[in-house]
């Protein structure tokens, strides 16, 4: 009988069994069957895991070639781009103010992290620059006007056919010195002491975007103004601040109020709506970047602060005067929310018998947040809680005109589309711009346009003499930031603002840069909204007896809007150092031009309403922090 040969040593296979003289296998034929057809499923995916392997690496393969080849070709780009730059000497490299390398170049400047000889620069020297020399001021002009006596303007922009020339001026105030080739000086006759000095060409810088420059005040000065911040006295110490409303920042005043060791005044505005950054650095200098091509400076001389605040007035406008029981106590708050708590609220304020001059209806109790909506059912319970004679609502007024109400048109909105008196989306003018406000589509109005008077004053006359009105969340607020729609053009500014302007978005909860008013775009007009509003109002209701003559608040605040309005702000605290600081923003918006001004802290818990009344032109009670 043959024998199968005998395997290598360490592998014993299953040897065939005899019975009965003949041979078997232990394994089945069934067995022998189910392992075959294991083994071919085996062999077949080891086949396709390695058809995988090989196509993996082959697309990996091409990737990396394709890289490879982008890198080279970005790196031979970028390496001539580099070396052109960098050939700029540093010691001809004046900084420019972009943060991003897109925005730095966007913006028309230079960009490199190399130096001439092609070595990595120290963090001193810029990486974001322009050459000494080589910004276009061809077709601007730098003209000084010191025809007013105590004050001078400074205007840069496009040239007129006749350019002004620059003469040492004197006044019994001030001398202005011309440098030699470029700049002045601003000397103090009484002691010789430079208000301001515009050193040199580094001072000044004009790109296709913007505008900056920088000038230099007295040693040891203090800095006032800039809007209404808790901080009253601001330091050089590279702060800056940008002036651009918004929710949690309503006040752009460009105007600094400075005072020098020696006790002399200065004042310094930037007479533009456009957004800027004012930068207090140390030196001290103040350094401007304005997002135009021109820019307007007033230089206010003094010499002693009255006189800087009233040379600041006359041209801003002098404050307005308050009705009497405007000066008095306010009651409510936007918690008030409803029907309910409104009547809560007029309870508690029996039962504790508050002096009280009027009551705040918040936005909230607008129908469908319309402005000018509320029911009659409101006015009557306020009525029920006070006299004929002392009863006064003031009248909560959103920003924006709701478009929708449930499935109809508010009435407002109609009348507004077909007086065509809201921004548009564009200068095109073929759709209206829309935000949100309380969750709804809203329309806002173009307080520029010609016919904005009849539309505005027809719904607010609707009131009796004798109310308020707190014109709300005027930055222009909206829920979205730019539109409903998407903003057209000006994205490169955006981006630009975006960077220099304390890296924000300047279209953050409010409307499109580039919607389109009457006399402008956002980007111009946004600042000046709540001016407009204000004055629009007062002139509606300028008709009324001045013995019932209205109080008007505004939440956002700008140069002037003191001829207007006052104002009420949120940032403090129902406490002593909360009162401190109502104070502080008190001082500043006086000196602003917007002297009835004050928090809504005041409750009997801390702060009582006779304290707040005492030292505060406006005061009121917040009613979720009332207790009985």
């Amino acid at each position: 009988m043959l024998r199968r040969p005998t395997p290598h040593v360490g592998f014993q296979p299953l040897q065939p069994v005899t019975v009965n003289g003949a041979e078997h296998d232990i394994q089945p034929k069934q067995c022998r069957r189910i392992c075959g057809v294991k083994a071919k499923i085996m062999i077949a995916a080891v086949l396709l895991l390695l058809l995988l392997i090989i196509f993996t690496a082959a697309v990996v393969m091409v990737a990396v070639a394709s890289a490879g080849k982008e890198k080279r070709e970005g790196a031979t780009e970028e390496g001539t781009t580099e070396a052109s730059t960098s050939a700029t000497p540093v010691s001809d490299r004046v900084s420019c103010p972009f943060k991003s390398k897109m925005a730095c170049l966007t913006g028309g400047c230079l960009y490199s992290l190399l130096n001439e000889s092609g070595e990595a620069i120290p963090a001193t020297v810029p990486k974001c620059f322009y050459k000494t020399g080589s910004t276009d001021t061809s077709s601007k002009s730098l003209d000084l006007d010191a025809s007013d006596g105590d004050s001078i303007t400074l205007a840069f922009g496009d040239s007129s056919s006749r350019k002004k020339k620059r003469e040492a001026s004197s006044s019994t105030i001030y001398t202005i010195q011309n440098h030699a080739n470029f700049g002045f000086a601003i000397n103090r006759n009484e002691n010789g002491e430079t208000a301001f000095n515009l050193p040199n060409k580094a001072s000044l810088q004009v790109m296709s975007k913007f505008i900056s420059l920088t000038l230099e005040v007295p040693e040891s000065s203090k800095a006032y103004g800039l809007g209404d911040f808790g901080k009253l006295v601001k330091m050089f110490d590279d702060t800056a601040y940008t002036i651009w409303t918004r929710t949690e920042e309503e006040g752009a005043h460009p105007f600094i109020l400075l005072i020098s060791e020696s006790g002399c005044a200065s004042g310094l505005y930037v007479d533009s709506t456009y957004p800027m950054d004012i930068t207090l650095q140390r030196g001290p200098k103040i350094n401007i970047v304005i997002l135009s091509s021109s820019l307007k400076i007033k230089l206010f001389l003094g010499p002693t602060t009255a006189d800087v605040i009233k040379q600041y007035w006359d041209v801003v406008g002098s404050p307005t005067r308050p009705p009497f029981w405007g000066l008095g106590h306010f009651y409510g708050s936007e918690s008030t929310n409803s029907y309910s708590a409104l009547s809560a609220l007029l309870l508690n304020n029996t039962k504790l018998s508050l002096p009280v001059e009027g009551i705040l209806l918040p936005s909230a109790l607008n129908q469908d947040s319309q402005p000018f909506s509320y029911s009659q059912q409101i006015q009557t319970e306020v009525a029920k809680h006070f006299s004929k004679n002392t009863t006064r609502f003031i009248v909560t007024v959103p920003p924006a005109v709701v478009s929708i109400t449930g499935n109809t048109t508010w009435f407002m909105a109609s009348a507004g589309v077909d007086q065509k008196v809201f921004l548009y989306s564009n200068e095109n003018k073929t759709a209206y711009i829309e935000g949100m406000l309380s969750n709804k589509m809203a329309k806002y109005p173009d307080f520029t346009a010609s016919n904005i008077d009849s539309f505005w004053s027809a719904n607010i006359t609707d009131y009796d003499e004798g109310y308020g009105f707190h014109l709300h969340k005027n930055t222009p607020y909206s829920q979205i930031n730019g539109s409903v729609g998407i903003c057209t053009d000006l994205d490169s500014d955006i981006n630009l603002a975006t960077d220099i302007l304390n890296l924000r978005n300047l279209e953050e909860n409010s409307l499109c840069l580039s919607a389109y008013g009457k006399k402008g775009k956002q980007v111009e007009l946004h600042n000046k909204f709540a001016w407009q509003q204000a004055k629009i109002t007062q002139s509606s209701l300028t008709p009324w007896s001045v013995s019932k003559q209205p109080l008007i608040i505004s939440d956002s605040t700008s140069p002037g809007i003191g001829r207007f309005a006052g104002h009420f702000h949120d940032s403090s605290k129902n406490t002593y150092t909360g009162l401190k600081t109502a104070l502080n923003e008190l001082v500043t918006m006086s000196f602003l031009g917007v002297p009835i001004t004050g928090p809504n802290i005041c409750t009997k818990e801390f702060i009582s309403q006779v304290q707040c009344t005492v030292v505060l032109p406006l005061s009121g009670v917040p009613a979720s922090m009332e207790r009985g």
